[in-house]
């Protein structure tokens, strides 16, 4: 079996949830990405990350609920992929945009996610049912 371990920032400001969307996939999901073996710890690879998708800088606050999922969203391939996110504070907000392949960033309304008004990542929605969203 395949692992893919990602690390990534839940960064909130005002109610409203920071995502991105890439040519990849058809939903909104929050920064972040694979850490790089051998090179990086999870911190590193969320700072690194959100620097890479979407020039921004990050205080990592605290650890939220891991998740695993054991299929690729997209191709349904058997693998376990371990999610780990970080509440975050976005330091640079002004400077804030999409590096590709990243197309969009965005500030959803974390009621209007709550409402199913737009389609986003799985992770989002089990970091709000932990209450890591709110």
């Amino acid at each position: 079996m395949r692992y893919i371990v990602a690390s990534g920032p839940v960064i909130i400001e005002n109610g409203k949830l920071l995502v991105n969307k890439d040519n990849k996939d058809d939903f909104y999901k929050l920064p972040g990405g694979t850490v790089e073996e051998g090179i990086e710890d999870l911190e590193e690879a969320c700072h690194r990350e959100t620097k890479e998708e979407n020039n921004g800088l990050i205080k990592i606050i605290e650890p939220l609920h891991p998740m695993i999922l054991w299929k690729n969203p997209q191709t349904k391939e058997s693998m376990c992929i371990l999610l780990i996110h970080y509440r975050a504070k976005l330091l640079n907000k002004k400077d804030i945009k999409p590096v590709p392949p990243i197309q969009e960033v965005r500030w959803l309304n974390i009621e209007d996610i709550k409402k199913r008004k737009y389609n986003v990542a799985p992770n989002i929605y089990f970091l709000i049912e932990k209450g890591d969203i709110k």
